[in-house]
């Protein structure tokens, strides 16, 4: 009878070392660098997509309003030299 409590004993630190044994190992020095699957990709290239199409008839009105703001500058100067 006293040998079933020895080897639930055993048995015990057996599972325990089993269990930690991944946790152990588990860390590494390097930074893991995870690769972008292809939904990610494909996600990202729509979202620059969208971006670049946004931005263009923002970045060609601000183009416009600045040639604007030169030729009203050019205007006053002329204005003011006559």
């Amino acid at each position: 009878m006293h040998k079933i409590p020895c080897c639930h004993f055993f048995s015990a630190v057996a599972v325990s070392l089993l269990l930690a044994l991944p946790l152990g190992c588990s860390k590494s020095e390097e930074p893991q660098v995870k690769e972008k699957g292809r939904v990610e990709k494909m996600t990202d290239g729509a979202a620059e997509t969208a971006v670049k199409k946004i931005r263009t008839p923002i970045n060609k009105a601000r183009a416009t309003q600045k040639l604007g703001d030169d030729r009203l500058e050019e205007m006053d100067k002329a204005l003011q030299k006559q």
